[in-house]
């Protein structure tokens, strides 16, 4: 398989006072100046194609949803993400969600999450580069034993396996409230929940295996909700950007706290996102043209 069929996906849906499509377009620009070999991207978007923006051609790919909008209803738009397997354009793909930016090159990655069908992050870090062992985010995964997966970076391949998997999370995402019910515990989110819709997916097909390396720090993320820092709560409250403070240079070194970063970042808290720091990605992109 040849890698120009390698690619990062995002879909983008703007929800609340969040533009999303914004936060993909520095997700791409980020891709763009970093990855030294697969770097193409592709959006999936509820918006009108012909009306984006000029600038939206950082995109290689700028797709529609298909099949309709199943998140039209929903405040927090999640309900489509059960479509990438039938909406990307590579062999091979990686999921991302916007609001990251990669900070160092992980083209090395890409061999490595080959050898599965499905190759999700279990072991996402701290900004100090610590293993994340706290799950107060994950009660419903240690309670119900499900594999610790995290969508916002996954890797598959359009393989028999992948298609069974998506097909079994389609059902899900469609039907959560009744399977939470059924398989989970009472820890179980109520709310619809993509990580454990993939996770309960991938139990009930008993593709644990086959979906994750948990010896391996490959994939992986740089995860910045506050309370997966392994830091005393009295330290730190939900919005992690009061407390610590960001670095990001014009030639897109990224620091937080006195940490450099070099994994995708997955800043979380949507206002981290600053018009400088676009601006500075902008930069490095059009120095490169």
């Amino acid at each position: 398989m040849s890698k120009s069929s390698r690619g990062y996906v995002i879909i983008a849906q703007d929800s609340g006072d969040f533009d999303y499509h914004h936060m993909a377009y520095a997700l791409a620009l980020s891709i763009k100046n970093t990855q030294s070999t697969v770097n193409k991207v592709c959006l999936i978007t509820d918006r009108n194609l012909s009306a984006l923006p000029s600038k939206y051609d950082i995109f290689d790919y700028k797709l529609s949803i298909p099949w309709g909008d199943h998140a039209e209803h929903s405040s927090w738009k999640i309900d489509n993400k059960w479509k990438y397997y039938y909406a990307t354009p590579f062999d091979e793909s990686v999921i991302l969600d916007a609001d990251m930016i990669f900070t160092g090159d992980v083209s090395s990655w890409w061999d490595i999450m080959a050898t599965k069908d499905i190759c999700a992050t279990v072991a996402p870090s701290t900004y100090r580069g610590d293993m994340i062992v706290d799950d107060y985010y994950r009660k419903t995964f240690t309670s119900n034993q499900l594999p610790n997966i995290y969508t916002a970076f996954m890797y598959f391949k359009k393989t028999r396996l992948s298609a069974e998997v998506f097909m079994m999370s389609e059902i899900i995402f469609k039907n959560w409230e009744r399977f939470f019910y059924e398989f989970l515990d009472e820890t179980r989110p109520r709310f619809l929940s993509g990580d454990v819709a993939y996770a309960l997916a991938i139990k009930i097909l008993g593709y644990e295996s086959e979906c994750t390396m948990p010896t391996s720090s490959i994939p992986g993320f740089v995860h910045m909700k506050s309370r997966l820092q392994n830091i005393p709560d009295q330290y730190l409250t939900d919005d992690w950007t009061k407390h610590i403070p960001t670095v990001f240079t014009s030639n897109g070194t990224l620091k937080i706290g006195n940490y450099q970063q070099y994994l995708p970042f997955h800043y979380h808290v949507k206002e981290w996102l600053t018009d400088d720091i676009v601006s500075k990605l902008e930069g490095t992109y059009n120095s490169c043209q």
